[in-house]
């Protein structure tokens, strides 16, 4: 994997990671990654009210650049901005003033409610929970076109009760060709994020490579692929087997973004 960027990582200046930059790197070289972006959360106005998801930029790359000079892999400064319909407008101020390699775009509130509390699935069936999380997400990357990759647009299916979690194209195929068309239209990455991929509530989600099947059919170029890691021992996780996967799709590169310009690399 020695030139493989994992282009989604969380170092201590997301509140929710106590992982720092030295430690993140040295897992990253200890498995042979060619780098890391660290894409801190950026969640303002929650609906608690909980400003810690509002870290500072200066003070990240700040500590990155001492790292920088140092470091046997390339490190990548980023975001991850968390969309509602709330928030675009202070969300694209706050950035205006920083420069990063990479934006992430997420949705990690559900009309108010974090899925990650379970609460949001109360009283829903599949179909509309996970319907409604793929709507917001067309609405809000429509509405805030100002960012490089599209993560973890399989958020909803981590913390579901559903005896089956997976989230599958076959079963939103009109909501998934608005999602991928916009991005493939506007040169956007959608990401293949690890994280997702794990035993959580008795089961493991499994990716449904149609997706991105149907995303290279409607001229989809870039697909990202990122750990999510909030600790420094999920760093580059299940990546070669993803990378595989990706291949199989008729991918012949993965992307990561220096400057906010893609940089594909060869799988």
């Amino acid at each position: 994997m020695a030139t493989i960027i994992d282009s989604h990582t969380h170092s201590n200046f997301s509140p929710d990671s106590s992982m720092t930059i030295k430690e993140a790197l040295e897992a990253a070289e200890k498995i042979g990654l060619a780098g890391l972006a660290f894409t801190d959360h950026l969640d303002l106005k929650t609906p608690d009210g909980d400003m810690r998801f509002a870290f500072d930029p200066a003070e990240q790359q700040k500590e990155a650049l001492l790292h920088r000079q140092t470091s046997k892999v390339d490190l990548l400064s980023g975001v991850e901005i968390g969309l509602q319909p709330e928030n675009l407008k202070e969300t694209k101020e706050y950035l205006s003033n920083y420069k990063f390699d990479t934006i992430i775009a997420s949705i990690h509130f559900v009309d108010g409610v974090d899925p990650y509390k379970g609460e949001y699935y109360k009283g829903l069936q599949k179909r509309e929970a996970y319907g409604r999380y793929l709507e917001l997400i067309y609405e809000l990357t429509i509405l805030y076109p100002d960012f490089d990759i599209l993560g973890h647009y399989d958020y909803i299916a981590r913390y579901a009760p559903y005896t089956t979690r997976s989230l599958y194209y076959r079963e939103f195929p009109d909501k998934f060709d608005a999602i991928l068309n916009n991005l493939s239209q506007n040169g956007k990455s959608i990401e293949i994020n690890t994280n997702t991929y794990r035993y959580r509530n008795g089961e493991t989600p499994i990716l449904d490579i149609n997706i991105f099947k149907r995303f290279r059919e409607l001229g989809g170029e870039f697909v990202s692929i990122g750990s999510d890691a909030h600790t420094s021992e999920r760093i580059g996780e299940q990546f070669e087997y993803y990378l595989y996967q990706l291949k199989g799709c008729g991918f012949k590169y993965i992307t990561h973004y220096k400057e906010r310009r893609a940089v594909p690399v060869k799988l």
